[in-house]
């Protein structure tokens, strides 16, 4: 427990640097020198083809406290999901990174950069919440959405659909949500181009979509 606390220590001391994203969503992530939670160093290959990754950089003296690491890491290891950190202290990482103090970056398995939450360190039930939101907008727009635009949203081979990737580079969420057209059903269903889903699945796959 010492040595762990003394990396959180090390770590955080590290995070003061100024931040800020270079890489976009729907562009693979170098492989950078990261720090898993027991400080070990480790690198996003590590994973590919295995897991999600949800990276926390931060810029704050106060360390995360060791509970709500191992209650974080414990809610995303039921989606798959590993925690680490980016180890700001490497030359390489000072190439990738500029100006914004902390965010929150999800990368999927194969290791594309599939959010960006610039100015969010997000940890327990929010991040797991997020990555929760994300995986079943996956599953939507794979089983709903996917035959039309493709599975990252690279195809626009039906009448009146165009390509998607990109998309999170160049519209917020909001403005995505407006180009559905969503109809009004009742409290909890909604319809889009004559197919009647949940509130939530909407909710889920903008969250997707954002990130293509």
């Amino acid at each position: 427990m010492k040595i762990r606390n003394l990396w959180i220590a090390f770590g955080v001391a590290h995070f003061a640097l100024p931040l800020a994203w270079a890489v976009k969503p729907g562009e693979e992530a170098p492989d950078l020198a990261m720090r898993d939670c027991s400080g070990s160093e480790v690198r996003l290959s590590a994973y590919l083809h295995k897991k999600y990754v949800a990276v926390l950089a931060r810029a704050s003296e106060t360390a995360l406290p060791a509970a709500l690491l191992d209650d974080t890491s414990r809610r995303l290891d039921a989606l798959n999901t590993v925690l680490l950190f980016l180890a700001s202290d490497a030359p390489e990482s000072r190439r990738f990174l500029e100006n914004t103090p902390s965010a929150t970056l999800f990368i999927d398995t194969g290791g594309v950069v599939r959010r960006v939450l610039s100015g969010q360190v997000l940890t327990g039930p929010e991040l797991a919440a997020f990555v929760k939101l994300w995986q079943s907008g996956k599953i939507v727009f794979e089983t709903s959405c996917a035959r039309c635009h493709g599975a990252d949203g690279d195809l626009s081979i039906c009448e009146d659909v165009k390509r998607l990737a990109g998309i999170g580079k160049r519209l917020t969420e909001t403005e995505i949500r407006e180009r559905l057209r969503i109809g009004q059903v009742n409290d909890r269903d909604v319809i889009v181009r004559g197919q009647i889903y949940s509130r939530l699945d909407v909710d889920a796959v903008v969250a997707y979509v954002a990130g293509l």
